[in-house]
This record gives C-alpha cells, sequence and structure tokens, in this order.
C-alpha cells in the first residue's frame, strides 16, 4: 500500500488514535497526539479533495 494513500492516513490515524488512548506517559501522550493531528489534518484534505472529486464525476455524468 502507498504510505501517501488516503487509505494509509485513515489506517495511520485509527492506529494513532488507538495509541494514544492506551499510552500513559504524558511526554509520549503529547508527542502521539501531535502526530495524530498531523495525520488527520493531512486525511481531512485528502478527504475534501476526494469528496470534490466524485462530486465533479457526478455532475459530469447527469444530463443538462
Amino acid at each position: 500500500m502507498d504510505p501517501e494513500s488516503i487509505q494509509s492516513y485513515r489506517m495511520r490515524v485509527f492506529m494513532l488514535s488507538q495509541e494514544l488512548r492506551r499510552e500513559t506517559n504524558p511526554t509520549h501522550r503529547a508527542m502521539t497526539a501531535l502526530y495524530l493531528a498531523e495525520a488527520a489534518t493531512t486525511l481531512a484534505r485528502m478527504e475534501v479533495l476526494e469528496a470534490q472529486k466524485a462530486e465533479t464525476a457526478q455532475h459530469s455524468e447527469s444530463p443538462v
């Protein structure tokens, strides 16, 4: 799987959120939270682009 794909980012956000839940060390929690925030921001941008592509494709298939 391409590490820069939307599927990879979805998995990364999921895994980091699980790790954050389990982490007890405050310093490690802070770092994990920063990684999670960065991955979630990237994923959100990718999801917006995917939604725009889907919308554009849907409009181009519709008869005018």
